[in-house]
């Protein structure tokens, strides 16, 4: 059977399966009938679609996710570029570094991509190529510049991701598995994922990054991203310290406007990009469209900030999908990773000791504030054990067994003897026999063994 993972990005950058299917072929009704399941499941279609270029796919995202944008994934496009130009071109010219370039970059607009494109193909006398011509058609379906005003459509650019999930379950599974060692095995799978996931949000909330300029930007964003995401934050604001520069600026009607140089690692300007910066309400927005791209600020944003002494990241460009703090703890509880209970009574029990374990972490290294806390809890505490002052039945032992196994401790098992046959008695005997016969060979191997030892030990 086909193994068919939904796979996207979490909060870490890293891979999360969203659910996954098994299909016996690889039809366009197969594939219908998988991505109906999954929008029953998750009550909403997804923004962005990335799939390989396999044309039953296609026709099953077109006809089930009418409503999201099907992206093509580059990496098996530009893959094929040895194989579909002749060896001696290849070899003897830089095309291939140059379509990775040309492609690969986030900043250019459509318009300077098909003007670029034009003047490379023509100097390499490439326009009457088929294969080169036939991926230039369907270009807004695979290069990054014609997505650029969709949001995050840059957080996944090919399917490698996919194949990293592919990876990480080939890695408990083999081919000679039945379909029930295959569920353990991706189960398995799974909680690897979840560990990691905890692993980097406990790494994040309890270590500090390294911010050697300390900057009051820095500072701020070091205490609200992930680690992963500050790290990349912190880049921008650097570059933009470094790498950028304002040329030339106006104002009209209360919006600045700046003309930003945008320079390489060897300070050449390769690019210049429009900041558009409101001061009284700190709104902000370049022509590169990096925050609609990636979630968080660009360069060019944080080089205005720097000149206009904005300190803080505005709440605005603080999307949730990169916070620290996204997921709720109950996310990772064990409860939920094996099918919790759903009923009033313990959803209010986990919010409770979500809410208390919340509270604990906010006060760390706090004693002071915690014994408050401890205080204010065995009031509560001395409250409620005077309003109940003994202990309900429900909390017996026998009672808390039965809601384990969900069966009544009143129930009264009777066990009967098995009946025996003609053949099993026979059987039975037979079997008897044989034991017989051995312990009696056994006996006699005995007896001789220590025959033979006392005539050794008498020698």
């Amino acid at each position: 059977m086909i193994f068919v993972p939904f796979t996207g990005v979490d909060h870490h950058k890293k891979c999360v399966t969203f659910g996954a299917g098994l299909i016996y072929d690889e039809t366009i009704e197969s594939y219908k009938w998988l991505l109906d399941k999954f929008l029953k499941t998750h009550k909403k279609q997804p923004k962005l679609v990335l799939t390989d270029q396999d044309a039953a796919v296609k026709q099953a995202v077109h006809a089930v996710f009418d409503q999201s944008i099907h992206r093509l994934c580059m990496w098996h496009i530009v893959k094929k570029i040895p194989l579909k130009i002749s060896g001696d071109l290849l070899e003897n010219t830089d095309l291939r570094v140059s379509i990775h370039k040309l492609v690969w970059n986030l900043f250019i607009t459509p318009s300077t991509f098909e003007e670029q494109w034009k003047l490379l193909i023509d100097d390499l006398n490439l326009s009457d190529h088929h294969w080169l011509t036939e991926i230039y058609a369907i270009r807004e379906q695979w290069v990054p510049c014609y997505f650029r005003e969709i949001q995050w459509c840059c957080l996944m650019k090919t399917t490698s991701r996919c194949e990293s999930s592919n990876s990480l379950f080939k890695v408990n599974t083999s081919h000679a598995n039945m379909l029930v060692q295959f569920l353990l095995c991706f189960g398995t799978a799974l909680d690897r994922q979840r560990k990691t996931q905890l692993e980097l949000d406990i790494e994040t909330s309890t270590t500090t990054q390294k911010m050697p300029e300390k900057l009051p930007l820095e500072i701020h964003a070091s205490k609200i991203y992930t680690r992963k995401i500050f790290l990349e934050v912190q880049k921008e604001i650097y570059r933009g310290m470094r790498q950028c520069y304002i040329t030339t600026s106006s104002e009209i009607d209360g919006v600045k406007k700046f003309n930003i140089a945008h320079t390489n690692k060897r300070f050449k300007v390769v690019n210049n990009y429009v900041v558009d910066f409101n001061a009284h309400d700190t709104t902000v927005s370049c022509s590169c469209m990096g925050f609609t791209r990636v979630g968080y600020l660009c360069r060019h944003a944080f080089c205005v900030f720097r000149y206009n002494q904005v300190e803080l990241i505005p709440d605005k460009y603080l999307p949730a999908r990169w916070m620290r703090n996204v997921l709720p703890d109950r996310v990772h509880d064990i409860s939920n990773t094996y099918s919790a209970e759903d009923d009033e009574e313990s959803v209010i029990r986990r919010n409770m000791f979500e809410i208390l374990t919340e509270c604990a972490d906010r006060l760390r290294h706090k004693p002071d504030c915690l014994n408050s806390l401890l205080v204010q809890l065995k009031d509560i505490k001395d409250k409620v054990f005077k309003e109940f002052p003994s202990e309900p039945p429900c909390n017996s032992k026998r009672s808390i067994i039965s809601e384990l196994v969900r069966q009544p401790d009143t129930v009264v098992v009777t066990i009967k003897p098995p009946t025996a046959t003609k053949e099993a008695a026979t059987t039975a005997a037979a079997v008897l026999d044989d034991v017989v016969v051995a312990k009696s060979t056994t006996d006699r191997s005995v007896n001789r063994y220590a025959t033979r030892s006392k005539r050794v030990a008498s020698t």
